[in-house]
């Protein structure tokens, strides 16, 4: 199954289009409400003198076996709860333009794809490729605990800023 990225809009997938600050709502009847609401908290406060203000508020709703067995993304929302963030780990293709990321493939293949398109990339860390045009993550296995430089993971925001840093 395919998920069409469309930066600085959404997404597309199974024929529906999804677009950035859409409502929490909205995305849930948009995907049929196949969802696993996974809001948190995750408390840091003991790392800012006891300033409860920096604790991390996680607003995600969990998506599997939308098309396949072994298919999961996540859908991250901000306070408001307005889509912000897609991350896919497994069991769809996207597509961004005419390249198609397979998970399980070489990551250095779709980083050369991107190159030949103009399209320019960083290295953030081992693993984990920043391409600030296009808003996006990109990462392989091994860089998320795996074996291999083989696509593992798809990060798509509206907002860049805070991987730009």
């Amino acid at each position: 199954m395919d998920i069409e990225y469309l930066p600085n809009k959404g997404f597309i997938l199974n024929s529906v289009k999804i677009e950035w600050n859409d409502e929490r709502n909205t995305v849930r009847e948009k995907i049929g409400n196949r969802h696993k609401e996974d809001d948190k908290t995750i408390d840091v406060a003991q790392f800012f003198e006891g300033d409860e203000s920096m604790n991390i508020h996680q607003k995600r709703d969990v998506y599997e076996n939308l098309n396949s067995k072994n298919d999961i993304l996540f859908l991250n929302y901000n306070k408001d709860n307005k889509l912000k963030e897609l991350e896919v780990h497994s069991g769809f293709d996207i597509l961004i333009d005419n390249i198609r990321l397979g998970f399980g493939n070489e990551i250095s293949d779709f980083i050369n794809q991107f190159q030949k398109n103009g399209i320019e990339y960083s290295e953030t860390e081992k693993g984990n490729y920043l391409l600030k045009k296009l808003k996006i993550l990109i990462a392989d296995s091994e860089s998320m605990g795996g074996n291999g430089t083989r696509l593992s993971y798809f990060y798509a925001t509206s907002d860049i800023s805070h991987l730009a840093e």
